[in-house]
């Protein structure tokens, strides 16, 4: 019958091998927050790309409007047929760079603001800086929480919403748009707009009670000349017959009461808010799924610069000659051969 021989215990290689085990989890979570943070520079460079395009391109994006608006480059041009208001030259002339202009440097400016933190944690993570990783941290979990401030308040408050729009649309409209017959991009775009969402004004046909808006102009059809004057409201607020009579041109907005006749009680706004709450549920989901990553990636950036102090410090201890007997739960200390 064998005797059993009892080994002793190797204290040192059972530290050892448990001493691999930060090695290989320092190493795995380096390269998940590298490939997480390439991911959201190519998204941030691709948005920028994006934006660029719509802020300086005067070919595709017109194009793409044209066919869009189609039906209502027809309407106009039905409702100004014969005349001298040169519709199809307004249309033809028309510059999206400047009615998107600003839509598109906001957008460029937010996506800097995105692409910065991420840039950020690719290099504190190559160079293993501790402040650019801490700068990383910092300024991902503030976007984290405005995100998810901001994903509230639309959901609790959407009328707060609605009045950071709200401004700046009344400012167009009673300060820059000119009215039916004007060739500006802006004019255009609040024509093409009304008729196209069968709307007046922002929130309803008030609104042009303080616009400077054409209310009294000519028209040469056929030969002949017709005088419209006193609108209340453009002739875009009308619905397409009422635009096109003849008995008695422009009484559509001179008198806005009839809800047959006119869109005088319908805002633009509230159409186009009605319009992207149809797809509120994909919003929400992507904010919802774009903040869960931004989160992981916070509390794997501090996992591994808990790791990586540790590894400083038994990188000290090891330049000392003092090794550590143990290991540690969470953050066991990194061996000497996996440092090699």
């Amino acid at each position: 019958m064998d005797t059993l021989v009892k080994k002793p215990f190797d204290s040192n290689s059972t530290i050892t091998e448990t001493k691999d085990i930060p090695s290989n989890v320092h190493r795995s979570i380096k390269c998940v927050l590298i490939i997480l943070n390439s991911l959201q520079v190519f998204l941030g460079l691709t948005c920028c790309v994006g934006c660029l395009f719509v802020r300086f391109d005067k070919v595709y994006i017109k194009r793409l409007v044209r066919t869009y608006l189609m039906p209502v480059v027809a309407d106009l041009m039905r409702t100004f047929s014969g005349s001298d208001y040169g519709i199809g030259y307004a249309i033809n002339a028309y510059d999206t760079t400047e009615v998107l202009r600003w839509v598109a440097l906001v957008f460029l400016v937010m996506t800097f603001i995105l692409l910065l933190p991420a840039l950020f944690g690719i290099s504190g993570l190559c160079s293993k800086r501790s402040w650019l990783m801490t700068t990383y941290i910092v300024v991902t979990g503030v976007l984290v929480i405005a995100k998810i401030a901001l994903i509230v308040l639309c959901y609790i408050r959407p009328d707060v919403i609605q009045d950071w729009i709200r401004t700046p649309l009344k400012v167009s409209l009673q300060t820059t748009y000119r009215g039916d017959t004007a060739t500006d991009p802006v004019s255009v775009t609040w024509n093409l707009l009304m008729i196209k969402l069968s709307c007046c004004g922002v929130d309803n046909g008030r609104d042009f009670e303080f616009s400077r808006f054409n209310r009294d102009f000519t028209l040469q059809i056929f030969n002949q000349t017709l005088s419209i004057s006193n609108l209340q409201t453009p002739l875009a607020c009308c619905n397409s017959a009422s635009r096109r009579t003849t008995f008695e041109p422009g009484a559509c907005a001179k008198y806005p009461i009839r809800k047959d006749h006119t869109h005088y009680f319908e805002g633009c706004l509230e159409k186009i808010w009605s319009y992207v709450t149809q797809y509120s549920d994909a919003f929400i989901l992507a904010a919802v799924v774009i903040c869960s990553l931004e989160a992981l990636q916070v509390i794997l950036t501090c996992v591994f610069m808990e790791l990586l102090k540790r590894e400083m410090e038994d990188r000290k201890r090891r330049k000392s000659r003092t090794y550590r007997k143990g290991s540690d739960f969470f953050f066991p200390s990194v061996s000497e051969e996996s440092l090699m």
